[in-house]
């Protein structure tokens, strides 16, 4: 296993470098100019040209890459051209916002889900499987903002449980936490509920019986820890697209992470926080990703690394 995390992580840089590649030239063939942009309506030619010069737009764009690559090297992601605060501290401000919303998101799809599935698959076809068929077509049909408003309008101004927006105790984090995962939850209870319903039909879930097991030792002791590889894997795929999910609620619902950075820097096109945070997002799914390759070997030891 350490022979294939090692690899792993010598394909990190190759991998990085595409997402820069790709980022840099999708952010220079959209129409508008970002110097301009940054200097503002009442700007000079004279103070466009300025920050152009300042930050090297006025470069051919292998060049700029190329500038932008050696402070990559260096650490440095560059300077945001609204505060002018180097990028990396802005990330350091606000990722762990949004990896604190990701993982409760990611917590509520788990705790919600994986329970509803086992409960299904034990009763096929009775009012719980046809419940998780329907909350799968709600998941799939609600867009998340939506869902987020409308958790909003009961909860916080109707109810008035707990906060609308920002961030500061627990009580913040239940509302956009739910808006992130409810969504997934009826994902991994059909996933769930699928894996499970192969499994008891295994022959050493009948000799498990067979021995005076009892059900519950046999579905959460052998049938559960051969259904939980998917669910694993479903987990590593589905934490990037909470990730990249948590700008929309994160804007929602005025969480201060990254996501909802670099929305206000898209809007601006300030090219360096947008670029910045990008790569910190790819970095955290092929950080899970290993992670999840790392637990397969746990949950099962005939799992070989080559």
């Amino acid at each position: 296993m350490g022979t294939y995390i090692i690899r792993r992580l010598l394909t990190l840089p190759l991998m990085l470098l595409g997402v820069s590649v790709a980022v840099f030239i999708i952010l220079h063939l959209i129409p508008g100019d970002p110097a301009r942009m940054a200097a503002g309506p009442d700007a000079t030619e004279q103070d466009v040209a300025q920050i152009r010069a300042n930050y090297g737009l006025d470069q051919p764009l292998p060049v700029q890459y190329g500038i932008y690559l050696k402070k990559i090297a260096q650490g440095d992601l560059g300077d945001s051209f609204q505060t002018l605060a180097p990028v990396t501290e802005g990330i350091a401000r606000t990722f762990p916002a949004t990896l604190e919303l990701t993982v409760a998101g990611m917590l509520v799809a788990l705790v919600l889900g994986v329970p509803l599935g086992i409960y299904s698959a034990l009763n096929p076809r009775g009012a719980a499987d046809r419940f998780v068929t329907s909350l799968a077509v709600l998941g799939i049909s609600i867009p998340g903002f939506f869902l987020g408003l409308v958790l909003m309008l009961v909860f916080a101004s109707m109810l008035g449980w707990v906060p609308p927006t920002g961030r500061g105790t627990w009580r913040h984090l239940v509302l956009p936490a739910l808006t992130l995962g409810l969504p997934y939850v009826a994902a991994f209870a059909r996933l769930t509920r699928s894996n499970m319903l192969d499994i008891l039909s295994e022959d050493f879930i009948r000799t498990a019986r067979a021995k005076g097991l009892s059900w519950t030792k046999v579905t959460y002791r052998h049938a559960m820890r051969n259904a939980s590889i998917p669910i694993v894997t479903m987990l590593g795929l589905d934490f990037g697209r909470l990730l990249g999910g948590a700008a929309i609620v994160e804007t929602v619902f005025a969480w201060p992470g990254m996501g909802r950075y670099m929305v206000e820097a898209i809007m601006i096109r300030d090219i360096y926080v947008i670029q910045g945070t990008i790569l910190v997002f790819a970095l955290s799914v092929v950080a899970i990703n290993l992670f999840v390759d790392v637990i397969y070997g746990i949950i099962d030891p005939r799992i070989t690394y080559s």
